[in-house]
């Protein structure tokens, strides 16, 4: 029995209140259609009953939520923006409505006059009606491109593994045996290279389609835009001969998954080949249809394989290319390279799964982290800004990933010299985390230390203190004394007592935190030596300039050793070791401890640096007070 073809939702005649409105109404229906879900549906996902939801489809202006609601619930990600912008494009249009004349045929025309207008009526309707059909069929070539890449993506992945390991089990079977085996085995391969070679090239195929689909839909949606003017101009006031325009029912090409065995392999293949034969046959016909000739293809060439990261060509790389020299980046340290790379990743993925995927915002999230390590914190803030907005969408505000958003969007603003908005900030994300994770939660715990450390930023090193006071007795309760997060907050409320004013405290505290650390951490650990510094600076501060010299000296040796000399926290201790010197009564040492650390800043750092020209200040300042006469005793 032949299979009939499915008609589709039986929907009641259109009344508009205008023609725009009209077209609104038949536009927002082709979504409803597309996406094959019904009015009960719908009403659930937009907020409006069945029956508010048919009417506002009649013709009704609708309300600018109700627009974006429906086309949130009916359009794939990957179509969203394009869908929503053209939909509030017709909404304006259906809520500005141009004035017009009673009718363009002057009383006095005679019926020669008026039968020309309508034969040109006609004759803009029916162009008007083809152009609309050839829009909706290149629109669903371009979309069928656009998924047939993704899926493409990963089959060159999946057999760039396959040929990794069919040249493994070659190499191993010749080694061990001969014969029939070992050919068996270089036949599989040699069918595995045949296979990534065809799927590679009807990627080049189908990236080349989508352009050429995509370019000739825009072309098309200009002439729709003026034929449409000219039949609303022709036509008055009069009835719409154009309210019911063809239906673009746009069916997005299901692509295969494909499996480790050559044969399905092949059938993918098979398939694919014909989406983009099929599609090109489309795309040549309407072309030839408005340019008189077929769509010109252009010269897509083989990627080169040692194509440096920071090529303008790095998008034509596939996606798990991408991902693995973002990840080595990462791993490195190379936090210029790993922002860059998967900035790329992030636009890939974005692009064929849309920016709300849950692979795209996780690349997303590692671009905007990388980019605030490379030095670059007020992007990073706005980056993750916009995470935050789209983690909200996809997630919920109540999701963690939502909420690690959060923290990162308050990090980075911070970071990028804004204290007081990082306080607020933090504070919001306090009460939210403790709402829904629980006051002893790690990441609630993470959010309050942050919160203290920026009110300190902000100007208030007392409330700072008090904060991280509050958070040692929490972290010790917890987690115990000799946990990493309760020295990090014994840590910092050491400094923020200092700040506020009690540098013996501060010094005090700092003492008995580096035999913890050292006992904990051991003796050349980063925090341990942090803490010596620490107790170095507020022993100084409490008036004992010649001890703070004596143990910056200590650092300055230790820290040399195992960092380096040009380490930035060398550099610094060996900044303030030259200043309590001079401030213990040897201006001469600190000047030479100066022009010696002048020059290494200046090679380490460039000439205009502000810790070089600090330190050229401090030099110029001890160079002065070796020059002056001693006092009288």
């Amino acid at each position: 029995m032949a299979e009939t073809k499915k008609r589709g939702r039986r929907w009641a005649p259109i009344h508009p209140v205008n023609t725009h409105a009209g077209h609104l109404a038949q536009f927002l229906r082709h979504q409803v259609d597309a996406s094959g879900k019904t009015l009960a549906v719908l009403a659930g996902e937009v907020g409006y009953s069945k029956s508010q939801v048919s009417s506002l489809l009649g013709g009704r202006i609708p309300p600018r939520r109700f627009v974006i609601a429906l086309i949130s619930a009916t359009v794939p990600n990957l179509l969203h923006e394009r869908r929503q912008a053209e939909a509030l494009r017709l909404l304006h249009d259906a809520e500005h409505p141009p004035r017009t004349s009673a009718s363009t045929v002057p009383a006095q025309a005679g019926a020669v006059t008026l039968a020309q207008t309508q034969a040109d009526q006609i004759q803009v309707y029916e162009r008007l009606t083809r152009a609309l059909e050839q829009e909706g069929e290149l629109r669903k070539a371009a979309e069928n491109s656009a998924r047939l890449i993704w899926v493409l993506l990963g089959m060159v992945n999946r057999l760039d593994d396959r040929v990794r390991v069919l040249s493994g089990e070659r190499d191993r079977l010749a080694r061990q045996v001969a014969g029939g085996t070992v050919e068996a085995a270089e036949m599989r391969l040699i069918r595995a290279e045949e296979q990534k070679a065809k799927a590679e090239s009807e990627l080049r195929r189908a990236e080349e389609k989508k352009k050429q689909a995509e370019s000739l839909a825009d072309r098309l949606r200009e002439e729709i835009e003026v034929l449409t003017d000219e039949l609303d101009r022709l036509r008055g006031d009069g009835p719409s001969p154009h309210d019911d325009l063809p239906r673009q029912d746009v069916r997005l090409y299901e692509g295969p998954t494909g499996d480790a065995e050559a044969d399905d392999i092949d059938t993918a293949l098979a398939r694919a080949a014909a989406v983009n034969d099929e599609d090109s046959d489309t795309i040549d016909r309407i072309s030839t249809e408005i340019t008189g000739g077929p769509a010109m293809v252009e010269t897509v060439p083989v990627i080169v394989p040692d194509n440096a990261p920071t090529s303008p060509d790095v998008a034509n790389k596939p996606a798990a290319q991408l991902k693995q020299e973002a990840e080595a980046a990462a791993e490195s340290g190379n936090a210029a390279e790993a922002a860059f790379l998967y900035g790329a990743l992030a636009t890939l993925t974005s692009a064929y799964l849309g920016a709300r995927h849950t692979d795209s915002l996780n690349h997303r999230d590692f671009h905007a982290e990388w980019t605030g390590e490379a030095g670059d914190p007020a992007t990073a803030r706005d980056l993750h800004a916009n995470l935050v907005e789209d983690h909200t969408h996809a997630l919920g505000p109540d999701h963690e990933h939502t909420l690690t958003s959060r923290n990162n969007h308050a990090y980075w603003t911070g970071e990028a010299g804004d204290p007081a908005t990082a306080r607020d900030l933090h504070a919001a994300l306090v009460t939210d985390r403790t709402r829904i994770l629980g006051p002893d939660h790690e990441h609630t715990l993470i959010s309050r230390n942050n919160h203290a450390n920026y009110t300190g930023e902000a100007g208030d090193p007392a409330t700072a203190r008090d904060l991280h006071a509050a958070l040692v007795t929490d972290r010790t309760r917890i987690l115990g004394p000799d946990d990493n997060d309760t020295l990090l907050s014994r840590h910092n409320h050491a400094h923020w007592t200092g700040r506020a004013g009690a540098p013996a405290t501060a010094r005090d505290l700092h003492a008995n935190l580096i035999e913890d650390h050292t006992h904990a951490l051991g003796p050349d650990h980063k925090d341990t030596l942090d803490s010596r510094h620490e107790h170095a600076y507020w022993t100084g501060e409490a008036g004992d300039p010649a001890t703070a010299r004596d143990l910056y000296a200590a650092l300055v040796t230790d820290r040399t050793r195992i960092l380096g000399p040009v380490h930035k926290d060398t550099l610094l201790s060996r900044n303030n070791h030259a200043n309590y010197t001079g401030e213990a009564g040897d201006p001469a040492t600190a000047r030479d401890l100066h022009a010696n650390l002048v020059e290494d800043l200046t090679r380490a750092l460039g000439p205009d640096h502000k810790d070089t020209l600090d330190s050229r200040h401090e030099h110029r300042r001890w160079e002065k007070e070796a020059g002056k006469p001693p006092l009288a005793g």
